[in-house]
């Protein structure tokens, strides 16, 4: 990768940045260091400025740094899609993200993506590298050693701080929300959503509007969300089973 064109696909969230920090911690130097955020409106309200710190960073320590932030909306992209996806599929991370990323590699005759999977989640690099299989892209996943902890020591050293939603914790001390994906994701469940509703309340109350307008369900499972969120929505659960 020295003296290469390396690409960083930014998600917002820990792990991503994490690399970025390794990058610099690595004494690799890119040629072209290219870092693409896709930007979703339904991102933690601090997404933003953490991606822009960490563009801030990369700028400041290596030479040649090209940026591409797109701005969009999975309410809006379902809403036009007339769909909540099931969980086991994603046209969303699909459409909006991984297929523009990898255009953009394409486009810019990017050599190396490095892909943000820590150990936990090395079991997932099968699937994405699927929809890239003709992309002439080398995929590195440089922090496949590491687990979420060393994310935030490296990424706080570095950046100086982390999106507040890692740090909403139950009484047991564990974290709420494992990764700063959309609010709400299609990969939720009933009681993820409770989470999003108690504590970003505006962001669950559109995906309730949306619910209401296309009688589509979060989580694929009817009986069980509308046992939950029914009242909300002025419906009953169909299965008495479900009722909370």
């Amino acid at each position: 990768m020295h003296g290469e064109k390396v690409l960083i696909g930014l998600s917002g969230g820990i792990n991503s940045m994490a690399v970025l920090c390794w990058l610099h911690e690595s004494g690799i130097v890119p040629s072209e260091l290219h870092l693409y955020y896709a930007h979703f409106q339904e991102h933690s309200p601090d997404t933003y400025p953490f991606v822009r710190d960490g563009i801030r960073f990369a700028r400041k320590n290596f030479q040649n740094v090209h940026v591409k932030v797109t701005r969009t909306s999975v309410i809006r992209f379902f809403g036009e899609q007339k769909m909540i996806p099931h969980p086991i599929q994603s046209p969303c991370s699909r459409l909006l993200k991984i297929v523009p990323i990898t255009k953009y590699a394409v486009d810019n005759g990017i050599e190396h993506d490095l892909v943000g999977y820590v150990k936990q989640e090395l079991k997932r690099r099968t699937a994405r590298q699927k929809p890239v299989a003709d992309a002439a892209l080398k995929k590195h996943y440089p922090i496949g050693a590491f687990d979420d902890d060393w994310c935030f020591e490296i990424v706080d050293r570095y950046i100086g701080w982390h999106p507040a939603i890692y740090d909403i914790k139950s009484a047991d001390g564990k974290r709420t929300f494992k990764h700063n994906n959309c609010l709400p994701c299609k990969n939720m469940d009933v009681r993820d959503m409770e989470k999003v509703k108690a504590h970003f309340p505006e962001y669950h109350a559109e995906a309730m509007a949306l619910t209401d307008r296309l009688g589509k369900y979060w989580g694929r499972d009817k009986d069980n969300f509308y046992s939950t969120f029914g009242r909300d929505l002025g419906q009953d659960s169909t299965c008495k089973d479900c009722v909370w």
